[in-house]
């Protein structure tokens, strides 16, 4: 039974799977007619597409005659073929969720009798941000079980803010770099990302963080149970893991918020 979890279970399942051959197209830019803005506006934008396909058996044939067979992929016919899914002008608006669907199915399209054990899909907007380098939306899914995983996700976002407990410390605001994971997002809620930056940064602006723990760069996972209202990203209850990896020895924070 298809089932979706945690993206870290996700990754864990197919690292314990034995499936190790994959296939990688990273950072490919399109312009497509998906998505909002930073202005929550529908409208064609750029986007960079990476796709990981996990493939069930080792190329094993291809790899010993130095030619592509149906054991494997071939990444540059799988660049090609999305870069055509979105050339047409005149496609209408779809949604992210639509949007990281029809990604998987154009490597689905591509490898045709390949034995593929799972795809990857990372659809990024480079101006879904206002503050930050970008928003996107990761989906994974092993093809034969159906589990699944959805994050939404901001990338080095910078706030300024003020941080520390000595009276010099609070003359001046400091710029912090945060990237936020949402797992489990619902797919209704997955084009708020304008929102939850505008949360982030008024939640950061707002009071002075008193702490010495707090590093320039800070790594934040959300986690929404299935049984909850996804709206408690923004203000209800979600369970929170915050890693300072850099400056330092990594720690972790955990706590409802």
């Amino acid at each position: 039974m298809s089932q979706v979890v945690r993206q870290a279970q996700w990754n864990a399942e197919v690292a314990s799977s034995g499936h190790y051959d994959k296939i990688m197209v990273q950072n490919l830019e399109v312009v497509v007619n998906a998505g909002k803005d930073v202005w929550g506006r529908e409208k064609k934008q750029r986007a960079l597409i990476s796709v990981t396909l996990t493939l069930g058996k080792q190329f094993t044939s291809a790899s010993s005659t130095d030619s592509v067979d149906d054991s494997t992929v071939h990444y540059g016919t799988l660049s090609k073929a999305i870069q055509a899914r979105f050339k047409d002008d005149s496609m209408a608006w779809m949604s992210t969720v639509a949007l990281s669907s029809a990604v998987s199915q154009c490597v689905r399209d591509v490898a045709g009798s390949t034995d593929v054990y799972a795809i990857e899909t990372d659809v990024c907007y480079l101006k879904g941000s206002m503050f930050g380098e970008g928003a996107g939306h990761i989906t994974s899914r092993v093809e034969g079980s159906g589990t699944s995983s959805n994050v939404l996700y901001l990338r080095n976002v910078r706030i300024p803010c003020l941080i520390g407990v000595n009276s010099n410390e609070r003359l001046q605001k400091q710029p912090v770099v945060l990237n936020v994971w949402v797992d489990n997002m619902a797919d209704s809620r997955v084009e708020g990302y304008p929102q939850l930056e505008t949360f982030l940064f008024e939640v950061c602006t707002a009071q002075c963080i008193r702490t010495h723990r707090l590093t320039s760069v800070v790594d934040i996972w959300l986690y929404i149970p299935n049984d909850r209202e996804p709206a408690c990203v923004v203000g209800r209850r979600a369970q929170t893991k915050i890693l300072h990896r850099r400056g330092g020895p990594e720690r972790v924070d955990q706590a409802e918020n």
